[in-house]
């Protein structure tokens, strides 16, 4: 009950958003989307997403007690499931990859508008998700990335339906697998796959940052290996004189760390894993790397790719010859992939996205590069976005840090609603602006 009152009294108050970063839409966008939000039907969902915020913040809380490491979201996609059963979506059922789907239908007259939020989080099975309060933030794994932007996701479709909007085209609403980590987009290349009526993609997830709900239209890409280096082993003692592939391990990622980078355009790397031998007084047989690398710059990110695999070779090379053998190897194999893309600041699903927040009296705002399952779409040539499903948050991927906070939170949806229904039309009123 203690939280229960903390969060009611948190939410209930909606001041004005302060954004650093602000951008202004272009009058046609404006207009559209302006006359979507006078609209009675529609002020009546946009009042309902703020009156049922804490019911909002409930399922935030509730979604996120239920572990949902990648690959392993089988439990919170039931839930889920029967979440968007209750919200009266048409087609409800979970795909081969274990996404789950549901329409909202509209007249069949306008485009496949997909809005979607991620099961999985980075945190693995066992870890505690008991919430903590402190300075007006609740702290938990996962709340913020992403279960704040399932339930929001939910109160969006609650809202439409309740209201009575009739739609031109379908909303689509996927919460999907494989987001975080190795799952390498797995939720959103296997929709992709398989739906190819898709006009446009809103994502939601954590506003990346204080306060506010900054829109991203750039995608950083990456690219994910795994390093097995391997060697003949031997007695620590009895062997010494063979080579370790553990040494080289070591070597190659001393290489690594000398390759230089640009400020701008952003390109980073890092050797996140590191595993290798078998006992004190052995020398290693194996050692294996895991490598990440990102950009938002594709060029650039396949150079500095090359890049590492030259200092990996240069590591093995390295230590072949300190030990006068050949007998190290270095396997470099592809596990992830995330494609880099972009949308044009002026292309109309970004400037639908910034008049959403200007029709409502908001500043709007563009957010930086950030990894998401917009990439795919982005990559494919298919307008698409990535939103806040509202409120502030912070420490993500860190099971002590990772808090969100209610403050403003019906804010992030309203203006995903109003955008979603300006990508779709919404009959009567305004036709689709996507085809």
């Amino acid at each position: 009950m203690k939280t229960q009152r903390f969060l009611f009294s948190l939410i209930c108050g909606s001041a004005a958003l302060a954004l650093t970063a602000q951008a202004h839409p272009a009058d046609g966008e404006y207009k559209h989307m302006a006359r979507i939000a006078a609209q009675p039907a529609v002020k009546q969902a946009l009042a309902y997403i703020e009156k049922n915020e804490p019911t909002t913040t409930a399922n935030t809380l509730a979604i996120n007690a239920i572990p949902a490491p990648t690959f392993a979201e089988g439990a919170r996609a039931a839930d889920y499931l029967a979440r968007m059963k209750a919200a009266g979506l048409r087609d409800v059922h979970l795909d081969d990859a274990g996404n789950v789907l549901g329409t909202y239908r509209g007249s069949g007259k306008g485009p496949t508008i997909v809005l979607a939020a991620h099961l999985d989080t980075v945190y693995p099975a066992g870890t505690d998700l008991t919430v903590r309060e402190k300075d007006g933030r609740l702290y938990a794994p996962g709340i913020a990335d992403n279960a704040r932007s399932l339930a929001a996701m939910l109160t969006i479709v609650n809202a439409m339906r309740d209201a009575g909007i009739a739609t031109e085209g379908d909303v689509l609403v996927c919460a999907n697998v494989g987001e975080e980590g190795l799952g390498d987009l797995k939720g959103v290349k296997h929709l992709f796959s398989q739906r190819k009526d898709i006009k446009a993609f809103v994502g939601l997830e954590p506003a990346l940052g204080a306060d506010g709900d900054p829109v991203t239209h750039i995608g950083t890409g990456s690219r994910r290996f795994k390093v097995t280096l391997r060697g003949p082993g031997g007695h620590s003692y009895e062997g010494f004189g063979l080579p370790s592939a553990v040494h080289a391990a070591g070597r190659a990622i001393a290489r690594i760390d000398e390759v230089r980078v640009p400020a701008e355009p952003k390109v980073t790397f890092n050797v996140g894993v590191v595993q290798g031998g078998q006992s004190v007084n052995s020398i290693a047989a194996d050692a294996s790397l895991l490598i990440d690398i990102r950009s938002a710059d594709a060029p650039l990110l396949a150079k500095v790719e090359q890049q590492i695999k030259a200092a990996i070779q240069q590591g093995v090379d390295e230590t072949n010859q300190r030990w006068n053998s050949k007998a190290i190897t270095a396997e470099i194999k592809l596990i992830g992939d995330r494609p880099a893309g972009q949308m044009a600041k002026d292309s109309t699903i970004v400037k639908l996205a910034l008049a959403a927040a200007t029709a409502q009296g908001r500043p709007a705002a563009l957010d930086s590069a950030h990894s998401t399952d917009a990439n795919l779409p982005m990559s494919l040539g298919i307008p698409a976005i990535t939103m806040s499903g509202g409120g502030s948050s912070g420490g993500y991927h860190s099971e002590k840090n990772e808090w969100w906070s209610p403050k403003n939170a019906h804010t992030g949806p309203q203006n995903v609603m109003l955008t979603i229904l300006g990508l779709a039309g919404v009959q009567g009123v305004t036709a689709p602006a996507i085809q």
